[in-house]
């Protein structure tokens, strides 16, 4: 008779979670055990443990399963490597697929993929994938909006290995490449942040002409921004703090409800004459904003 089981662990103490994964690997008939067929046993995620140990691979090796990670590609026809690549892009929803997320979903080593294909470069053309993202140099635009959106989607501050999941597009290793450390990056976040803040400081008699009139072009520059429909990253990071990183319409969050994504935009409409100020912003899910702007 099977042994009775909740469907959740009692703790996620490091113990417990290497004793699951033992669990689930004697449950597992095959030599190999992959992503998908743990996740159809276990009562914790691989990309879970993943995260808690810094991979697929390493949580086996700590539980002293690593034996049972990868099984050579000469098992498998290139169509079907190929085929499996496809499936993965399709599971994990971008249009690329890495060597370690190729290994850690299909426990196939891709370490003769050189010779079966010529490059890991060469296996995602046939599989019609673009190429992945590891060598691109991210602007500093693109490092922050990347931030503000899974910042969101948490509703705090990001782990450095929470960059590696979706939403996240930027890898955690460009944050890295750039700020030379994950708090640093933060850091330069909140910097950007409070560059964007709207209150000027107050200016003192002391205070020399030149300064006073840096001062005076930085308040004008920010008097103007409040006639333009494009909203600030400072901004839309304060209106979505200040609604708690809900929507203020129907209350979903993404941290609570997956694929849901806000948007910051006007309560009166810019068409109509409405300013970008925070007042006149809110926190709303696409499905909302689009009700909003049909009863407009």
């Amino acid at each position: 008779m099977n042994k009775f089981l909740i469907d959740r662990l009692p703790d996620h103490q490091e113990e417990t979670l290497l004793s699951e994964i033992r669990r689930v690997a004697d449950l597992i008939d095959s030599e190999f055990i992959t992503i998908s067929e743990f996740d159809q046993h276990a009562r914790i995620s691989a990309s879970g443990l993943g995260q808690r140990f810094g991979s697929w691979s390493k949580a086996l090796q700590k539980a002293g399963l690593s034996h049972r990670f990868c099984r050579p590609t000469k098992y498998f026809s290139d169509e079907e490597l190929i085929e499996k690549l496809q499936q993965i892009a399709t599971q994990t929803c971008k249009p690329y697929v890495t060597k370690t997320e190729f290994s850690e979903h299909t426990g196939i080593d891709t370490t003769s993929f050189l010779r079966r294909f010529g490059s890991w470069r060469a296996a995602l053309e046939k599989a019609g994938l673009q190429q992945t993202p590891g060598g691109k140099r991210y602007t500093y635009e693109e490092c922050m909006e990347n931030l503000l959106k899974v910042w969101t989607h948490l509703g705090r501050p990001p782990e450095y290995l929470e960059m590696k999941a979706l939403p996240s597009t930027v890898g955690p290793k460009a944050y890295i490449t750039r700020w030379k450390s994950w708090n640093k990056a933060l850091h330069a976040f909140v910097d950007k942040v409070n560059s964007d803040e709207p209150d000027d400081p107050l200016v003192s008699e002391s205070v020399k002409p030149d300064t006073i009139q840096a001062i005076s072009q930085k308040t004008k520059s920010r008097n103007s921004d409040v006639d333009k429909r494009e909203i600030k990253l400072g901004l839309r990071y304060r209106v979505l703090k200040r609604d708690n990183f809900k929507c203020v319409l129907c209350g979903r969050s993404p941290a609570m409800t997956p694929g849901l994504e806000l948007h910051v935009d006007h309560i009166r409409p810019f068409s109509k004459g409405g300013k970008t100020v925070e007042e006149n912003l809110r926190s709303t899910c696409f499905a909302c904003n689009i009700g909003k702007g049909a009863s407009i």
